[in-house]
């Protein structure tokens, strides 16, 4: 997803339920806990991160509506390939193909 230039913090649109995010996000990092509900956070490949999830309005495909959420995401590091590592990780376990 990103490389050296990988950011500190972004926002993402994501399509999926808040299940499958907690899901997805304890298997890709470990060290993740839910201190309060929808937010995320720990300590892995040598960053601190947190990830905060909002409700957007959902998706509607004709007859069906997908669940949405804005997906607040920050990643302390000690160095830019720290970063990117740490997103390398998040995306190869919530990008699922697709175009």
């Amino acid at each position: 997803m990103y490389g050296l230039d990988a950011p500190a913090r972004t926002r993402l649109d994501m399509t999926l339920t808040r299940a499958d995010f907690a899901r997805q996000i304890r298997a890709a990092f470990p060290s993740a806990r839910e201190p309060s509900p929808g937010l995320f956070s720990g300590q892995d490949e040598g960053c601190e991160w947190s990830v905060q999830l909002q409700p957007a309005a959902p998706l509607k495909l004709g007859l069906f509506e997908l669940e949405r959420w804005w997906v607040d995401v920050a990643v302390l590091a000690q160095s830019a390939a720290e970063r990117a590592q740490w997103w390398q990780r998040f995306s190869a376990h919530f990008q699922k193909g697709g175009g």
